[in-house]
Order: structure tokens, then sequence, then C-alpha cells
């Protein structure tokens, strides 16, 4: 039952964060580029260990894949590039906890995105 509990809270906590962080990317993205990238990770059984380390692995490819590569001679491109990998692992990170809380609950989903600004 606790277990139930857990998972619920779990899932509404991620729908939250979500919600939260596209409310306050709404705000600015009139002076942004948002870049994403579709995570599949269906064929993974996120109840062993391999599973979730292959999930962790493409999450960590999809942020560099969305981040891109930078001008290290230009320091608006190096801050630009540590912005976006912050926002890209935070969304990454997001995706991770979803993922597995509705693959815990029994109800999981086909895809994730990694997104940054």
């Amino acid at each position: 039952m606790s277990n139930i509990i857990f998972t619920k809270a779990l899932c509404a906590a991620a729908a939250i964060a979500v919600t939260a962080a596209g409310f306050s990317v709404g705000a600015n993205a009139q002076n942004r580029t948002v870049r994403s990238v579709e995570v599949s990770y269906a064929d993974l059984d996120l109840n062993s260990e391999d599973g979730q380390s292959t999930l962790q692995g493409r999450l960590k490819g999809a942020v560099r894949k969305v981040c891109g590569s930078y001008n290290a001679k230009s320091l608006v491109d190096v801050q630009d590039y540590g912005v976006c990998m912050e926002e890209a692992n935070a969304s990454a990170q997001r995706a991770s906890v979803t993922i597995m809380a509705a693959a815990k609950a029994g109800k999981p989903v086909k895809t994730a995105m990694v997104i940054s600004n």
C-alpha cells in the first residue's frame, strides 16, 4: 500500500516539476531557441540494473546532442554551453524520475524528451 502511495506521490511531484519548468521557460521563450531530443527506451527492461544504466546513458547522450558543440574561444559560447548543459541535465533528471515512476506503476511511457533553451 505504501509503495503505491509513494509511486503516486513521485508521479505527482514529477508532473509538478515539469509543469513549473514549462511556465518559467514560457516567460523567457521570446529570446531563446528551444532544442530537444527524443529518447526512446521501449526496448529496455527498466526493472533491471542494465536497463536503468542504458537509459541513463541514452539520457546523457541526449544532453550532449541537445547542447552540441561550442567555440571555446568565445566567452559567450562557453557561457551559453554551460547554461545549456545545466538546463538539459535538469530536464534529463526530470525525465528519468518520470520514466522510472511510470515503470514502477506499471504504466510505462514510450519516450522522453531532453529539452534546453
